[in-house]
């Protein structure tokens, strides 16, 4: 391929990456005299009318969105039976790779980045695409300190009852798909605020919230098991920040920000820049000295030219991106559900079937049927995208809790005003002392638990009823997953959720900021 010039236009020069779907070459385009990255359908997929409509996709869906945060799609067409799509060339890195070279980010540049993503996600979400394949690979860090999200290959219509592949299937990489991509429900931009989440948390803590060793079990958790508070990893992370990444990572599509904007906005409050104009920009700029900005690599052969990612994942990740792993993002089966059933719970459930299965060079076969339970329910995304979404992050400074092994036996933070009897804060208090006494293995659910407890004493101390009630509600969730795995016998659990229930609803009726008044007056 080298040395050939794409309908006497895009003359290729080297090559950035090989995927599983496609290879992404340096180019040159001869009329205008400016850099491209030109982007080819491997071999005989082009013959393959799904592989052709996705790829075709691609370049329309990403030509109408023009953004600085997202890359630039010039040109698409066809030689010689192969299909083509040319882009903008980036100079920098992909996040995938900086992640596997310097670990986790300092907290102000990880928010910054999910901050950007989530610009790009508004410009996507209005034009009516979800993206539906957010991970490190598709996130690419510029030289001058820019964030740019691409490979818009899997992205679709939100309205659009239209399929990319066959009927029920899952299109997506397991380690940040939504519950509902992994049942194969309704699916619309909260779906990528899930995966947006998901993606935070491994840049604070060096791994996504679920893994395991292979997409079907890590398909299963995303469905199935509640997410550890990143604070619990990372103990320097704000208490209201915690919040936020719990609401990303929420089972449920009407528990998460109802928008993009509304996320980024919570991501910003939680961590405030005094006195920033541009408050992404700032958060990019605080934890990325001229020291540590991205550099460009040497041009070269092979997955990683240019800086474009390497074997850890690149531009494109695993559908045919930069420096991708073939394998990364997987053709899976859908799970089949069935119709919710009532339950007084606070989560609704339905069993579905995990039915997972595929081939190709660019994805992973799956086979097998596992009966799970589906604590998400989207038997109305329409209007769930228009219920009530809680107020931004914390505004103001919350006391951290008490985070590690320490969090198991020590009381609640000295600093918190005296509990009145009755309050929240005191029922809270009595929650945790019973948590922490009762036996659990593994300990760190134990801790986990005890860390989100916390996290909702610090709100209500600081006067922020609306986030003690999300950290409540993951509460709940947390003890559901605990019962269930039998970590705690049904008994004790049955009574925790009385008497979470009870908190929230006293915290509903106006309990929380009575409680905070009154305790505030006492001292």
């Amino acid at each position: 391929m080298i040395g050939r010039a794409l309908n006497g236009r895009y003359e290729l020069v080297g090559t950035l990456g090989v995927g599983g779907m496609a290879t992404v070459y340096h180019g040159v385009d001869r009329v205008l005299g400016r850099p491209v990255a030109v982007k080819i359908l491997n071999g005989g997929l082009a013959e393959d009318p799904r592989f052709a409509e996705r790829f075709q996709r691609e370049a329309q869906h990403a030509a109408m969105l023009v953004h600085p945060r997202i890359a630039m799609v010039f040109d698409s067409g066809m030689d010689e039976g192969s299909p083509y799509i040319v882009m903008e060339l980036i100079r920098g890195r992909s996040l995938s790779s900086v992640l596997a070279e310097a670990g986790p980010l300092p907290v102000e540049r990880a928010v910054g980045i999910a901050a950007a993503v989530c610009e790009a996600l508004e410009v996507a979400h209005t034009a009516g695409l979800v993206h539906r394949d957010i991970k490190p690979g598709n996130v690419m860090l510029t030289d001058d300190g820019g964030v740019k999200v691409v490979d818009f290959g899997i992205a679709r219509a939100s309205d659009s009852g239209q399929q990319l592949t066959q009927t029920a299937t899952v299109l997506g990489t397991a380690a940040y798909l939504s519950p509902e991509q992994a049942t194969a429900g309704e699916v619309d931009g909260r779906a990528d605020l899930y995966a947006l989440g998901c993606v935070l948390t491994e840049l604070l803590t060096g791994e996504p919230p679920f893994t395991a060793e292979t997409p079907v079990a890590i398909a299963f958790k995303q469905v199935t098991e509640e997410a550890a508070p990143v604070s619990l990893h990372r103990p320097e992370v704000p208490p209201a920040l915690d919040i936020v990444v719990t609401r990303l990572l929420a089972k449920r599509p009407e528990e998460r920000p109802a928008t993009a904007a509304a996320a980024r906005a919570e991501l910003l409050a939680a961590v405030p820049v005094a006195g920033a104009v541009d408050r992404t920009a700032e958060l990019l700029a605080t934890a990325a000295p001229d020291g540590d900005r991205t550099q460009v690599l040497p041009m070269g052969s092979g997955s990683g030219a240019a800086g474009f990612g390497n074997g850890a994942g690149g531009f494109g990740g695993g559908t045919g991106g930069f420096g991708a792993v073939p394998a990364a993002t997987s053709l899976m089966d859908a799970l089949p559900g069935q119709s919710p059933e009532p339950a007084p719970a606070p989560r609704s459930r339905r069993t579905i079937a995990l039915v997972l299965g595929g081939a190709g060079v660019s994805v992973v076969a799956l086979l097998g049927v596992l009966a799970l339970v589906n604590p998400s329910s989207s038997s109305n995304p329409s209007a769930a995208a228009h219920s009530p979404v809680a107020s931004p992050a914390a505004t103001q400074p919350a006391t951290a809790p008490t985070t590690g092994a320490s969090a198991q036996a020590a009381p609640p933070s000295t600093s918190a005003p005296r509990q009145t009897p009755g309050t929240p804060i005191a029922a809270i208090a009595g929650l945790r002392t019973d948590v922490a006494a009762t036996p659990m293995q593994p300990k760190d659910r134990q801790t986990a638990l005890i860390k989100t407890l916390d996290t909702a004493t610090a709100a209500l101390n600081a006067q922020q009823p609306a986030q003690a009630d999300l950290a409540l509600k993951a509460a709940q969730r947390q003890v559901h997953d605990l019962s269930k795995k039998h970590t705690i016998d049904a008994q004790t659990a049955a009574g925790w959720q009385r008497q979470l229930t009870a908190i929230i609803g006293s915290l509903s009726s106006g309990g929380g900021a009575t409680a905070n008044a009154d305790d505030n007056g006492d001292n």
